[in-house]
């Protein structure tokens, strides 16, 4: 078992000032920096090549499931007259959210989400306007893959309309989406059935995903919201493991305690911001059932799960991450093709998922993703800067673009988020600080 040290007290206001709500991985997107603020490119090299991997953008809920069982919580404790004056409001505001998720359909994108990918299309085809000048000229294609799901098509598809509304000419060069599982949606993929167990059964993970939802802090600030909505006596219940309710597409009904009740709710309040425009005239209010310090302890906590899970995770092994090495394989290829002139394409356009995002940046080691954690210690606020809404918020994106001179060298720079960010920390750049890297180099230092 682990000791997982001081987890337990961890300050929830570390990085973020106590007013501030949080939303980690359901951030909706903000690009990190503006093309006025970019470094100079060498004198003397030339933008010859571009390729991005995006998560899909904001979108509707998976499936019924927080909705549907806050919902029969809310049901539960209407039936005890358990309800505060506040929580009255909530199951209308519940059904309110239903409703917009069934008529756009549940994992699909949402109207934000389209033009969020539309957004950094345009950008990115302002920013890189010499290079597709020149493919329109030269009639080079611009390959466009996905991961199989709908969503992610459908952002490629917003991306490629927001490359098309900067330059029209690019329509007939950009392929039809094709669908790439090995490399975008590989922890599904049969040949990773080890990272599956890995998740599902490994004793230690196991036991640190489920130290974060139940250490004291987290049912305390559990209580705390609940008991906005319910009564004392109702949330008793729940921590006792009293109440079980059936989840959609079940038979047999699952016990959720305080904590996970929390949860629940706590992801429909997650969820409203991508789903601004599917409010209608009155927007979400999902709010008033969260304050900003319990928004900041329950999403280090689903943080936490997915750092563990898909990301850093424990320092000693790499198997929540190395499956991502097929991706970044392809990252290199691209431009080793390049370099050979077997690649004569534009860009490679990819659209995935936070699945894909996650391990690919903890396989690369890129900012806020180099390093897991100790077994002992464990993921804390103050034990790893690993932040949801920094590496994977809605439509989070990862660029490369190569550059070359007349002698034939390569230089790669990588945006993520639309901000310039350094390779891992043993790879030089062309000078100290510089956001430049020889191609040679990155090969080096990544052993490729």
């Amino acid at each position: 078992m682990l000791a997982l040290a001081g987890c337990s007290s961890v300050g929830t206001t570390s990085n973020n000032p106590s007013d501030t709500y949080v939303y980690g991985t359901k951030s909706v997107y903000v690009p990190q920096d503006s093309v006025e603020n970019y470094s100079t490119v060498p004198a003397s090299y030339t933008l010859v090549y571009t390729e991005l991997v995006a998560r899909h953008g904001s979108r509707a809920l998976s499936s019924p499931k927080y909705d549907d069982i806050s919902l029969k919580i809310w049901q539960a404790a209407k039936e005890q007259d358990a309800l505060t004056p506040l929580g009255e409001r909530l199951g209308a505001e519940i059904e309110r959210l239903m409703a917009a998720n069934v008529k756009m359909g549940y994992g699909n994108l949402s109207k934000l989400g389209n033009q969020e990918q539309i957004k950094i299309g345009e950008r990115m085809a302002q920013r890189n306007a010499s290079l597709l000048n020149q493919a329109v000229q030269n009639q080079q294609q611009i390959s466009f893959e996905y991961s199989g799901q709908d969503r992610a098509r459908d952002s490629g598809l917003a991306f490629v309309q927001g490359l098309e509304n900067v330059n029209p000419d690019l329509t007939p060069l950009i392929s039809k989406p094709v669908k790439n599982k090995a490399q975008l949606y590989f922890h599904k993929q049969d040949n990773n059935k080890d990272y599956q167990d890995y998740v599902e059964e490994n004793p230690q993970l196991r036991a640190a995903v489920d130290h974060l939802f139940d250490q004291p802090k987290s049912h305390q600030v559990a209580r705390e919201m609940l008991e906005r909505v319910y009564s004392p006596a109702f949330v008793d219940q729940l921590e006792a493991g009293q109440l079980s309710f059936v989840k959609v597409g079940k038979k047999k009904p699952t016990v959720y305690n305080d904590v996970e009740a929390a949860i629940q709710l706590f992801n429909l309040y997650l969820i409203a911001p991508g789903l601004a425009d599917e409010a209608g005239t009155q927007p979400w209010n999902f709010t008033q059932f969260v304050t900003p310090k319990e928004s900041q302890w329950l999403s280090y906590v689903l943080d936490g799960e997915d750092y563990y899970e898909k990301g850093p995770s424990f320092a000693d092994t790499n198997i929540t991450y190395k499956m991502a090495s097929v991706l970044e394989d392809d990252f290199f290829n691209e431009i080793k093709g390049v370099q050979d002139g077997t690649n004569t394409k534009a860009a490679k356009i990819r659209f995935a998922h936070a699945e894909t995002i996650i391990p690919f940046a903890a396989q690369m080691q890129l900012k806020g993703s180099d390093t897991g954690v100790s077994r002992d210690t464990g993921y804390t606020l103050q034990t790893s800067p690993w932040r949801g809404g920094w590496v994977s918020p809605y439509s989070a994106n990862i660029q490369w673009d190569v550059y070359r001179n007349q002698a034939g060298s390569l230089l790669v720079k990588m945006l993520y988020n639309e901000k310039e960010i350094a390779f891992k920390d043993s790879c030089k750049p062309i000078s100290t600080g510089s956001y430049f890297y020889q191609f040679s180099e990155l090969t080096r230092c990544y052993g490729k």
